[in-house]
């Protein structure tokens, strides 16, 4: 089962690399960081779920190829892990859906850092986003759900790991983990309480830089690039 484990791990390892490393050295901001420039926690959740979900799928699917397994991908994807996608992947949609309407509406209180310099911390990501504790202050809404994941990613790649473990051939892996119904209302009820939380409008206006500014350098740099006469051909 060993290469498994590693077609597992690769893989994973190859998905990050992908989404956070290439974008960042082709001067581009990585798939973790939102519009207004900080780090997302719905963006970081489905992006840990993508990479725990996909990769188990890819190392399956090797392992099964090592073993001399003809159908690779002959094993089952349980509909709770399809849910388990779904849920964050929807929670991710809303949330962003959110952020629009409130960086569109009350620019002047939403935190954001200026163009090209977004130099957050990762977990900055658990505190507010607007007004005048925005990036002071923890999220309890965030906070409670960035823990809740947390658990269920460590329990269901445990319960992959011990799945794996019990099977002396790879080619025996019949598919992958089923995900408890009560975790999977565990984790919606938890998602629902993130995006409830992220309805009221704190007053005041953050420190260190808003997203009006931050539009305001985005719009300033499209009116540059319009000035600049585009070359014609000889």
């Amino acid at each position: 089962m060993a290469t498994t484990f590693w077609a597992w791990i690769v893989s994973a390892l190859v998905i990050v690399l992908l989404a956070v490393v290439v974008p960042s050295r082709l001067g581009t901001q990585n798939v973790l960081r939102d519009a207004r420039g900080r780090y997302s926690l719905s963006r970081v959740q489905v992006m840990v779920w993508t990479v725990v979900l996909l990769s188990l799928i890819s190392g399956m699917a090797f392992g099964r190829f090592a073993a001399g397994q003809v159908d690779v991908a002959g094993f089952v994807i349980p509909q709770q892990a399809l849910w388990l996608l779904g849920v964050s992947l929807g929670s991710g949609v809303v949330a962003a859906a959110i952020k629009v309407a409130k960086s569109t509406s009350r620019p002047d209180s939403v935190a954001a850092y200026p163009l090209g310099r977004e130099t957050g911390r990762f977990w900055e990501m658990l505190t507010v986003e607007e007004g005048a504790s925005a990036g002071k202050s923890v999220d309890l809404t965030k906070f409670q759900n960035f823990v809740i994941t947390v658990l269920l990613v460590l329990l269901y790649v445990a319960q992959a790991v011990s799945a794996l473990r019990a099977v002396d051939n790879p080619a025996g892996i019949a598919g992958m983990p089923v995900f408890s119904d009560a975790l999977l209302v565990l984790l919606a009820v938890s998602h629902a309480g993130y995006l409830l939380g992220k309805i009221p409008s704190p007053a005041g206006t953050p420190e260190g830089g808003t997203m009006s500014a931050r539009l305001a350098a985005v719009a300033s740099e499209t009116d540059v690039a319009k000035a600049i006469p585009e070359a014609q051909p000889a």
